[in-house]
């Protein structure tokens, strides 16, 4: 994976991207973190690193630091997300009947 123009930084972010892809579907279909989003996110940070054969290790940390760059604000709207699921009213709760007219 040595695309012409790509630098060994962004080979690495993509491929630290690339394992977090795999964790995902991994957690999505045999979850163990579906209703803690804390252990989720520790979980993401945790796996967000790649190691490429010949790369440097300073490119190998600005790539990872590109990973995570580009993860944060997915991680915050995600967090934001279960915050407004977990305080929203279940889908189909009815309303009080006090509220409700016949007409």
């Amino acid at each position: 994976m040595n695309p012409q123009g790509c630098s060994d930084s962004v080979r690495v972010a993509i491929a630290s991207l690339v394992k977090l892809i795999s964790l995902l579907g991994a957690e999505m279909l045999v979850g163990q973190h579906r209703d803690d989003v804390d252990a989720f996110e520790k979980s993401v940070r945790a796996k967000l690193y790649a190691h490429l054969e010949g790369v440097s290790p300073e490119e190998t940390a600005a790539g990872v630091a590109l990973a995570h760059s580009l993860i944060e604000p997915v991680l915050a709207n995600l967090r934001e997300r279960v915050r407004r699921a977990q305080t929203a009213p279940p889908p189909f709760a009815m309303p009080d009947a006090s509220d409700q007219r016949l007409n």
